[in-house]
């Protein structure tokens, strides 16, 4: 089986897929996000999230991933862009922790940091 990858993560953020958004993450996947409550079940982060959906790329760049079986653990750098200009507007650290549902990599738990604005 492949490694996890926030790609898939990104293209349905970027496309605003919300469907496909929603099932990157893990039936009752946390999200903690920087001064919010802790978010369960991929129903509700949709929920959290899809008012930034398709707003700006975010790009993530895995400074280490760690695969063993059926869980891994991903951290690095994501960075906000820009869509019409490009440009970084915005970079903060983020981690994620992956499991196999139903043969398919998904999200158990992500955090990320307050992004840096530019």
């Amino acid at each position: 089986m492949s490694k996890p990858t926030m790609q898939v993560w990104t293209n349905a953020w970027h496309d605003a897929e919300a469907e496909i958004f929603k099932n990157v993450y893990a039936k009752e996947a946390l999200i903690f996000a920087p001064n919010k409550p802790t978010i369960q079940g991929n129903e509700n982060i949709l929920d959290f999230m899809k008012g930034g959906l398709g707003k700006v790329d975010v790009v993530f760049e895995p400074e280490n991933v760690v695969v063993s079986d059926n869980l891994a653990f991903e951290y690095g750098i994501f960075k906000d862009i820009e869509l019409s200009t490009q440009k970084v507007i915005g970079e903060g650290k983020y981690a994620v922790t992956w499991m196999i549902e139903h043969g398919v990599w998904k999200i158990q738990c992500h955090t990320w940091s307050m992004p840096m604005k530019f």
